[in-house]
């Protein structure tokens, strides 16, 4: 989905509140994925909250094609554009380190540069710790040639790092702060139905 980099957050904002309002009433789509059994636990939608469920999704663009408020219709429902453009903006608001916020501008240049620079950091760490020679020397499948260029261990200690680096990341965002996202509250009985209400279905009790 195309994204709108002329809008600022809070219009952002606004319109995926006003999608999500939509089809909270609707749920039509409530079975295609993570974002609409989060969604129906919500009878209103923060900023976090629309930060949390935006994060949710992974455009796949099914609940567009299934929407009966999609264009022409008035409503001009998109909810994955809609979600799609905060999550961008998320992307570059929650970057840490915050210097790589600009990234996000750029990320096939970036991502390209990176790679081929991982790339060519691996095979020279590989040619460094195991040996020019052994790039080019004949390997039996018993001494298992991939692992004569690159250890399992070394393999291994690399990706545990990255591990290791994305729990660090995973705890210093569940502290709270700019970015948590509050539990969404207990979805209110109604009708004896344990799911959130549709605002024209339940009535407060006498």
């Amino acid at each position: 989905m195309p994204v709108d980099r002329t809008s600022t957050l809070p219009e952002l904002i606004a319109e995926a509140q006003r999608v999500l309002a939509i089809c909270n009433a609707c749920r039509y789509c409530e079975g295609f994925c993570a974002v609409f059994p989060a969604l129906e636990r919500r009878l209103a939608f923060n900023e976090h909250d629309v930060h949390y469920l935006a994060n949710l999704c992974h455009n796949c663009g099914a609940c567009l094609y299934a929407c009966q408020y999609a264009p022409p219709h008035e409503f001009q429902l998109n909810f994955p554009r809609a979600l799609a453009q905060v999550r961008a903006q998320t992307y570059r608001r929650y970057a840490w380190p915050a210097a790589l916020a600009g990234a996000f501008e750029r990320n096939g240049l970036v991502m390209s540069l990176v790679t081929a620079a991982a790339l060519a950091i691996v095979l020279a760490a590989s040619a460094w710790f195991a040996g020019p020679e052994r790039f080019f020397a004949a390997w039996s499948d018993a001494q298992g040639s991939f692992y004569a260029v690159l250890p399992h261990g070394v393999m291994a200690g690399i990706f545990g790092a990255v591990f290791a680096f994305a729990l660090l990341l995973a705890s210093c965002s569940g502290g709270g702060g700019d970015g948590s996202v509050p539990p969404a509250a207990p979805p209110r009985r109604c009708g004896g139905s344990s799911r959130a209400p549709r605002p024209w279905r339940c009535r407060p009790a006498v």
